[in-house]
């Protein structure tokens, strides 16, 4: 797991160069120079603006004319920087999951320092602790002079730091560096350039930042089979309900259900309860199941309702803790319904949350606790209820509540037309 993450700027967070491309065509066309397509201005970046401005200028004509035409464009570009500027889709959710996780990140870019850092704060706002631009008579990019003063003052190690960024130039800024470097496939270069220049990894989605950086996936909403496939293979992935986001192992895999208790620090003397899509899926691994449970079903499933059955020995004694009973509930959630549904088997799902902690509402609290400790979060958003289900034994007369949830028991109480004993609201 990285520590730090030390991003580039254009090309890899920001979309810039329409604009960029503008700004160097208004130039060349007030000049009668020939203008370029935005294809090749993707190729012309990545080494600070003078640059750029020195290969569109015609060659053969003097350093004058080069530096009038630098001023040229940047007067142009200070006014129409914004124009058609945008953050890539998916990169400030990436980056914020990142920070969530505990890691650090930072921006490094060829683009003046007085013109980079108001840039990043205001496409990201409050996201970057540190922005660092070409500084006058400091070497830039692919020179890894200020890269080196950024992780000083970050506190950053090249071994647990990964230098982003779309071009070559990144990537030789962060082997220069002595640093790990991740290519990106949504900026203005392509693979082949990343792979010559020799990146450790490519990645073709924000997303994939997160498990790069942590070892953990993050997974959008709908991406149901990639989280059942993960499990399938007796991952653990943390997913959404409407309560709180659960750890989920396949209930019957018992080396998974052994994985869970070890990524939270539970104690394997505290029985997981199973998430299911339906009373027929109970039916499979609990036995003498009276009939108020259905009726409970049918009224408050799928909802926050847990109730504790009578195992039939089905699951691996993990689940139960070597005891007889088992907690059953359907999740009032349609990507963890879906999952269950195409896994075809029921989770042993507890809050994901390291043992002792508070229970996860989001996906980044589920990071901040998790990340590098299981496999996937499948980000479905906040939670609605947000507090756990309420819990009823049903295998004791009167039935009892042994949590008050996010089910009223009085609601419990009306459907079965009979008094609980236990927790109340």
């Amino acid at each position: 797991m990285y520590t730090h993450v030390i991003f580039d700027l254009d090309g890899t967070l920001l979309n810039t160069i329409d604009d960029l491309a503008d700004a160097g065509n208004h130039v060349c066309a007030a000049h009668g120079w020939p203008t370029f397509p935005v294809e090749e201005y993707k190729r012309m970046v990545g080494s600070g603006i003078p640059n750029l401005v020195r290969r569109f200028v015609p060659a053969g004509l003097g350093q004058d004319v080069v530096d009038a035409a630098l001023e040229e464009f940047s007067a142009y570009y200070a006014v129409h920087k914004e124009d058609k500027t945008a953050p890539y889709p998916g990169i400030a959710r990436a980056v914020e999951a990142l920070k969530a996780s505990g890691v650090t990140v930072a921006v490094l870019s060829n683009k003046a320092h007085e013109m980079a850092a108001p840039v990043v704060e205001h496409y990201f706002p409050g996201l970057f602790p540190l922005v660092q631009g070409a500084l006058p008579g400091v070497p830039v990019k692919p020179d890894p002079t200020l890269l080196r003063r950024m992780m000083e003052r970050l506190g950053a190690v090249p071994q647990t730091t990964l230098f982003v960024g779309d071009s070559n130039v990144d990537i030789l800024t962060g082997k220069n560096g002595g640093l790990p470097a991740c290519g990106v496939l949504w900026g203005f270069r392509s693979r082949a350039e990343l792979q010559e220049a020799g990146a450790d990894v490519i990645v073709d989605h924000p997303e994939q930042l997160v498990e790069v950086v942590t070892g953990t996936k993050l997974l959008s909403s709908g991406e149901v089979e990639a989280a059942a496939e993960m499990l399938a293979r007796g991952g653990l992935v943390a997913l959404p309900t409407e309560t709180v986001y659960g750890l989920a192992a396949d209930a019957t895999q018992a080396e998974a259900v052994h994985a869970n208790y070890e990524a939270k620090g539970r104690p394997d003397t505290k029985p997981l309860n199973v998430l299911v899509d339906g009373m027929a899926m109970v039916e499979h691994i609990c036995k003498e199941i009276p009939l108020d449970a259905y009726k409970l079903a049918e009224v408050f499933w799928p909802g926050p309702l847990t109730m504790i059955l009578k195992g039939n020995g089905i699951l691996p004694d993990l689940v139960p803790a070597g005891g007889e009973t088992q907690g059953v509930r359907c999740p009032d959630h349609p990507d963890t319904l879906a999952v269950i549904r195409t896994l075809g088997r029921p989770l042993a799902c507890p809050s994901a949350n390291l043992s002792g902690r508070t229970s996860p509402k989001s996906a980044d609290e589920v990071l901040a606790q998790l990340a590098g400790r299981i496999d996937g979060v499948l980000d479905g958003g906040p939670c609605t209820v947000g507090m756990e289900s309420t819990i009823l034994d049903m295998t004791v007369t009167p039935y009892r509540v042994l949590r008050q949830g996010g089910l009223n028991s009085r609601a419990i109480e009306d459907v079965l037309g009979k008094q609980l004993e236990g927790a109340r609201p």
